[in-house]
């Protein structure tokens, strides 16, 4: 893959300054964990239906905890994707542009996404805070107190926005000229 064809998904592997490192290595490890997430989820899937239906003895909570892990899952890895490139993007109106048009278009993506990224940000801490003071649990099995699964949205907008701003950097350091 080129380094344009690469730049262009975002994929900046040789990232040269100290923050595109940290950002990379940052996003890279949420991705990480996503990815470890997903096959936790697999495992208790699997071990929950097994017991379901060839043992007659469900694994209570089991549902409730795997619903709490997907969202582990998103938040967690839509930095590493957004870093990658994989995110959906409609190329009907970019490919209609020349690279500077490009270039904007990628900008304004990176900045609309940090603002989602601050503003998901703030309104998962008043929520992770308001249930820790509220004393907020879920109403399943597990009864956990709605903070804790809460908090990974916290973590995730934070990762997003990261990855966020290392993109537009990047963008502002390769400007067509």
């Amino acid at each position: 893959m080129s380094l344009e064809s690469k730049s262009a998904r975002g994929e900046m592997d040789g990232v040269s300054s100290l923050p595109g490192r940290l950002a990379a290595a940052l996003t890279r490890l949420g991705g990480a964990l996503s990815a470890v997430t997903i096959l936790a989820v697999l495992v208790t899937t699997a071990v929950s239906v097994f017991n379901r239906y060839v043992l007659g003895r469900p694994i209570m909570g089991a549902d409730e905890a795997t619903g709490f892990l997907v969202v582990v899952i998103v938040m967690l890895g839509a930095a590493e994707a957004l870093r990658r490139g994989d995110h959906i993007r409609i190329d009907l109106l970019f490919d209609r542009f020349g690279p500077r048009g490009r270039w904007w278009l990628d900008l304004w993506s990176s900045l609309t996404v940090l603002v989602f990224a601050a503003l998901f940000c703030i309104t998962s801490w008043h929520t992770v805070i308001f249930s820790r003071r509220f004393g907020a649990y879920s109403t399943g099995y597990l009864s956990l107190p709605m903070w804790i699964p809460q908090s990974v949205m916290v973590v995730g907008a934070v990762l997003l926005g990261i990855a966020a701003i290392a993109q537009a950097l990047r963008l502002v350091a390769e400007r067509p000229r």
